[in-house]
């Protein structure tokens, strides 16, 4: 099984910060990355591909997240200027759109996880 993890937040500064948005305007509902991995995962059930979905809450640096060349990350478009993603392949990360992050739009990245099996 191949994993997906998606990255909301990235520690900055001198004093480790985490930065990045996950919550919309209702407090009461849940993170827009927990809605993006539900939505995910259903799709990619449906499809019957075989990932997993996960929300990394570690804000650890993405190359110690990419366990293999299968791995794919998840960017908030939030955090790419923020994220150090010069240490790590083309192939193990997107960047998502703001539709896709913030309402959990996910066609995109299933044709995308398509396109790359090819």
């Amino acid at each position: 099984m191949k994993n997906i993890i998606i990255i909301a937040k990235v520690i900055v500064g001198g004093r480790p910060n985490p930065f990045g948005m996950d919550r919309g305007l209702n407090i009461f509902k849940k993170s827009l990355s927990e809605t993006l991995k539900e939505k995910l995962n259903q799709k990619l059930k449906e499809k019957n591909m075989d990932y997993k979905v996960h929300v990394d809450s570690t804000y650890d640096d993405l190359k110690n997240l990419i366990h293999d060349e299968d791995t794919l990350l998840l960017i908030s478009p939030y955090i790419k200027d923020k994220a150090d993603m010069e240490c790590i392949s083309k192939d193990n990360y997107y960047i998502l759109s703001e539709t896709e992050f913030n309402d959990g739009y996910v066609e995109d990245i299933i044709t995308y996880l398509e396109n790359k099996k090819r």
